[in-house]
């Protein structure tokens, strides 16, 4: 039987039979679906703009993006605020050009602006985990990609340490987009205030324009959709208003139909740069 098999082999009776691709354009980078880079991780509801207390796992959850044409799917434990807090930390050091190295967890959530308690230092590891199994599907008519988040994560429970890998894709999206250092500042004093942070990331996407906003179609992109129009709107003025004494936008103006005017720096012509989001 043996020496049957091995001589029908050899006349290629059982040849494998090969199969050629056919030619055609080179297949594009992955971070070359993340349409408009930052939008993406900062004014969508992948953060959305609450503190969760209980998380919910999600397989394939539509996100809403400002992207026009491209479905993003979203699977893991959902997130919230804190979880773009720490994002935001660990993304900092990657767009200096840092390697990744040990960092102290202590530090992590100093600059974050938290205490070190055992209580905050298990808040952080886990939303560190859970950014190291978040995964979002990208695709259009024709391409579709899988992206992380965070590529690796260790974490060292006895000396209190960790070393963390943005994902590349991520990074490329954030490079030369703006000032992310000022974001950080400012996210990081604002304590828990979910809405007022989650604003801060669209003001930093909008890019320094004077944009009219509709309130309604900002309480959905921002996760909020289940909150009444109403008490949605008494807390994103006051919110915006806060950007405002901080300094970090020029002036918010209140229009009729749930708008308002946000003018990131004084002198804009709202003629050419106003546009309602989204």
């Amino acid at each position: 039987m043996f020496l049957e098999e091995f001589s029908l082999n050899a006349a290629n009776v059982f040849a494998q039979e090969t199969f050629r691709v056919p030619e055609g354009p080179t297949l594009p980078y992955a971070r070359s679906m993340i349409d408009g880079g930052a939008p993406l991780f900062l004014a969508s509801d992948l953060f959305p703009a609450c503190s969760l207390r209980r998380r919910r796992h999600l397989e394939r959850a539509a996100l809403t993006v400002q992207t026009q044409g491209q479905t993003a799917l979203y699977s893991g434990e959902s997130l919230d605020q804190f979880d773009q807090d720490v994002f935001i930390a660990c993304l900092l050091g990657e767009i200096r050009g840092q390697r990744p190295a040990r960092r102290s967890m202590r530090e992590l959530l100093r600059t974050m602006g938290r205490r070190h308690t055992p209580e905050q230092m298990a808040r952080l590891e886990a939303s560190l985990f859970r950014l190291g199994s978040a995964r979002i599907e990208l695709g259009d008519s024709r391409f579709g990609c899988s992206i992380q988040l965070v590529e690796s994560v260790l974490v060292d429970r006895v000396y209190g340490a960790c070393r963390v890998q943005v994902s590349p894709e991520v990074k490329a999206a954030f490079q030369g987009v703006g000032d992310i250092e000022a974001l950080a500042r400012v996210r990081f004093s604002l304590g828990a205030r979910p809405l007022t942070k989650w604003l801060a990331g669209l003001v930093f996407v909008l890019g320094g324009q004077s944009c009219r906003l509709d309130l309604e179609r900002l309480r959905i992109l921002c996760g909020r959709e289940k909150i009444p129009p109403r008490v949605f709107a008494g807390q994103a003025l006051p919110a915006l208003s806060t950007l405002v004494d901080m300094g970090y936008i020029h002036c918010v103006g209140q229009f009729e139909q749930g708008r308002v005017m946000v003018e990131s720096r004084p002198g804009r012509s709202r003629s050419n740069e106003c546009q309602l989001v989204w």
